[in-house]
């Protein structure tokens, strides 16, 4: 495939597989390659990833894409990746020292609760937006530098969420982007930098981290190697955690507009413009994007841990699919459940709860329950943990939802989009193209190249799907009362049987 115009490359680093996609400078997808990527759980609540296999595969799907194109003609390059996964690598060598420990762990569950009695939580949400929870990177840096004290010797030692180690591989540089930097729990979400009060808790020394851009510029992150993988200078302009990256390719550039993306978690944020909001609901203030003239944008968010991570589970623990296009299929045969409620807990829960110690629950099971019955009530977990989190925002902000503009895997799935329309009571869109994370870090990259100059010029030439909600308030509020009862049975769940 020859391409005839400049074009823009985006490493996508997601929690279970690497893609790179390139783009056009219409933001149209010229080619796509993506490859798994395995998850290790070598103890209940922990996981992890080998960094040197996700580096493996970013080559690999690079070098695929470039064998269908002019590499000279890349012009820039993006790059959007999973927050909080945590590791530590060896500057002068490059050589990975620690494994990835990936955002969904819970290992640190029991280090949080030991600091909630020696500190001020509120402290930390002040200063991070965040809540003291083993979601966030500073634990988990804390957990390899306490376990393997040696490293801390280590005049070359750097840490990095996995955008830096990405980064540091292409060019060298030990940087970072505001977005990641800020849901490390070391960050200072009002001043913009590493917080040295936050570095003494957590035992960190500030040589270890890397350098906080805002989110675009021309080769702001560097440029890669002359023999890297892309065989010549090119400069990584642009770099998102993926969930601002996807608010950003949702185009939620008003106070208010929201997303929710669902991949193998759920993430729904909304943009809250220049205003901090401090929730009093247990969501999280972060922020959204910083642009190059300095401008710091934030958004609210809460994070569900599993929602498509449900339906791998059913396929690759259970074997009750064979793909995930049957999802549907089974959907379809019933309606919704009243009884019967999948609390998808795997590795805790998520906002508004904020619970490591729950487990996963399946109730309400009968002798006539079956597949479709189970794979139904999958998907409403997902609707239904949503509409957790719409509740809570909705209480911190004062704003209602007119739409909620979706992406990820679960969002092509039709039974899917109802579902949600109907618990949430929100008009539902959902936009032809997939690659909505990537799309954001290539309009990022846009900007940083200076093809548009700023984000209100960039256009939206997208297909939609609306969906309505189809039933009525008195039923939403039934299901969800009960949706609730089953959440709370499955709260501390662990924390019960240590006792």
């Amino acid at each position: 495939m020859l391409f005839k115009q400049e074009h823009i490359g985006i490493i996508d680093l997601g929690t279970t597989s690497v893609r790179f996609i390139i783009f056009d400078t219409d933001f149209n997808i010229c080619c796509s390659r993506s490859k798994q990527v395995k998850q290790l759980y070598p103890k209940p609540g922990w996981v992890n990833e080998d960094p040197d296999e996700i580096w493996d595969a970013t080559i690999q799907v690079i070098s695929s894409c470039l064998k269908e194109s002019v590499p000279g003609q890349l012009i820039g390059i993006g790059i959007c990746n999973q927050r909080e996964s945590t590791m530590v690598w060896d500057k002068k060598t490059g050589e990975a020292l620690s494994e990835l420990i990936v955002w969904q762990d819970r290992r640190t569950a029991g280090r949080c609760a030991e600091l909630k009695n020696k500190i001020d939580p509120a402290m930390i949400n002040k200063k991070t937006g965040l809540l003291l929870d083993p979601y966030f990177s500073a634990t988990k840096l804390e957990w390899i530098l306490s376990t393997r004290p040696e490293l801390k010797k280590r005049s070359t030692l750097a840490f990095g969420t996995l955008d830096s180690w990405i980064i540091f591989k292409l060019t060298g540089q030990h940087k970072t982007d505001i977005s990641n930097a800020s849901r490390t729990m070391l960050f200072n979400i009002n001043d913009f930098k590493w917080d040295g009060e936050l570095l003494d808790i957590f035992g960190v020394s500030s040589n270890i981290l890397p350098r906080v851009h805002n989110n675009y510029g021309n080769g702001i992150f560097g440029h890669t190697y002359s023999d890297s993988v892309f065989g010549r200078s090119v400069p990584v302009c642009a770099v998102f955690g993926d969930q601002q990256s996807a608010l950003f390719g949702q185009m939620c550039f008003n106070e208010g507009d929201s997303k929710s993306t669902f991949g193998t978690g759920s993430f729904l944020m909304m943009n809250t413009g220049r205003n901090k909001v401090e929730s009093k609901n247990n969501l999280l203030a972060t922020v959204f994007y910083q642009d190059d003239s300095g401008k710091v944008y934030y958004a609210l968010e809460g994070s569900t841990y599993n929602s498509g991570s449900i339906f791998q589970w059913l396929k690759e623990e259970l074997g009750l699919i064979k793909d995930y296009s049957e999802i549907e299929k089974f959907a379809q045969q019933t309606g919704f459940q009243e009884t019967l409620f999948i609390v998808p807990g795997f590795t805790g829960l998520g906002a508004p709860f904020w619970d490591p110690y729950a487990r996963g629950l399946i109730i309400g099971i009968e002798r006539s329950t079956g597949k479709s019955q189970i794979i139904r009530a999958a998907l409403e977990a997902a609707a239904y943990s949503t509409m957790d989190v719409m509740s809570a925002m909705k209480l911190d902000t004062g704003m209602d939802f007119n739409f909620l503009k979706i992406d990820g895997g679960l969002s092509r799935n039709k039974v899917f989009s109802r579902i949600l329309s109907d618990i949430t009571g929100t008009k539902v869109i959902r936009f032809s193209m997939e690659e909505l994370t990537s799309l954001g870090a290539c309009f990022g990259a846009a900007l940083g190249l200076g093809l548009v100059k700023n984000p209100a010029e960039l256009k939206d030439n997208r297909k939609e799907e609306s969906f309505l909600p189809g039933i009525d308030k008195e039923f939403r509020s039934r299901l969800y009362s009960n949706w609730t009862m089953a959440v709370q049975k499955s709260r501390n769940w662990i924390w019960d049987l240590k006792k």
